[in-house]
């Protein structure tokens, strides 16, 4: 179907263009409320050094800044340990709703670890974030312990920061109601363009239907044809007039056919003129004596 096609159809259905606009609009409120907003958290993990080190077979003690360098292992250990499945159901359980991601800080070349948590109420998400920080100080412990090291030789983690308040997160729910709007109105859209080719098709339908019938009652209108059959008797047809017969003789004023005499009536003396191969003879018995005298 053509653009143009379609902008006619929608002009043509404007009243259900507004219906699909308004059903648009209820679609995207709904689907905008029932997905809701979410609440994000973050906070930081640095892991240290043990108090003494040793760097060349000597105890080394100062500032343990100075040596985060060689922790970069032993952080992404603890992180796959707390990404691990068992690790998200126990958070789970504890905090329904609640989910939460744990990766290396690439834009520092130190041994931190972020920590995003994400739920759909605000409380439930920092109470979350508080408690993978209580967790992870413990996880990172029975790493060590299970390979016998020393516990004044642990690595430590420690809070470096975290979010006080949660962030409300909408993106979620604009994304759903885009899309759920965006279907409804190209499926109505589409819906009109269909609905009216199939009415405009009906219509173009009914008017040949109507043109056929109206020729195929034109003959019978110009009159009732006559009845022929055993029902009535059938009329003789009229004989045509012989050609080259004379016209008929004129009417006189008295009802008789013919010329008048000299006394006001016909030429034999009132009565009747004999008729010879149609033609009435005229004139007196004179005339006509003399006539047959002069043949």
């Amino acid at each position: 179907m053509e653009l143009s096609a379609v902008w006619k159809a929608l002009a043509r259905r404007w009243y259900l263009v507004i219906v699909t606009l308004g059903i648009t609009v209820v679609a995207v409120v709904v689907m905008m409320g029932r997905v809701g907003p979410s609440y994000t958290a973050q906070g930081t993990l640095l892991l240290f050094p043990p108090e003494g080190t040793t760097r060349a077979g000597e105890r080394v003690e100062g500032n343990p800044y100075l040596s985060l360098g060689g922790l970069n292992p032993a952080r992404d250990i603890l992180i796959r340990a707390m990404t691990a499945k068992s690790a998200r159901t126990d958070l789970e359980k504890s905090h329904p709703g609640v989910g939460y991601e744990m990766y290396a800080d690439m834009a520092v070349s130190g041994p931190i670890v972020v920590v995003d948590v994400t739920g759909d109420d605000e409380e439930e998400t920092i109470a979350a974030l508080n408690s993978l920080f209580e967790t992870v100080p413990g996880v990172l412990a029975d790493l060590q312990s299970d390979l016998g090291i020393k516990r004044r030789e642990y690595i430590t983690i420690q809070k470096l920061t975290i979010d006080e308040k949660a962030e409300k997160v909408t993106k979620d729910q604009l994304r759903a109601g885009i899309v759920s709007g965006g279907g409804v109105l190209v499926g109505g859209l589409l819906g009109i363009g269909l609905l009216d080719g199939l009415l405009l098709s009906r219509a173009r339908a009914r008017r040949e239907r109507e043109q056929e019938a109206g020729t195929a009652e034109s003959p019978g209108r110009s009159g009732p044809s006559r009845p022929s059959g055993p029902s009535g008797p059938s009329e003789a047809p009229e004989a045509p007039e012989a050609q080259g017969s004379p016209p008929p003789p004129p009417h006189r004023p008295d009802g008789r056919n013919g010329p008048k005499g000299p006394n006001g009536s016909n030429g034999s003396n009132g009565r009747p003129l004999p008729v010879r191969n149609g033609y009435a003879q005229m004139g007196t018995r004179g005339e006509q004596s003399s006539g047959a005298q002069r043949r």
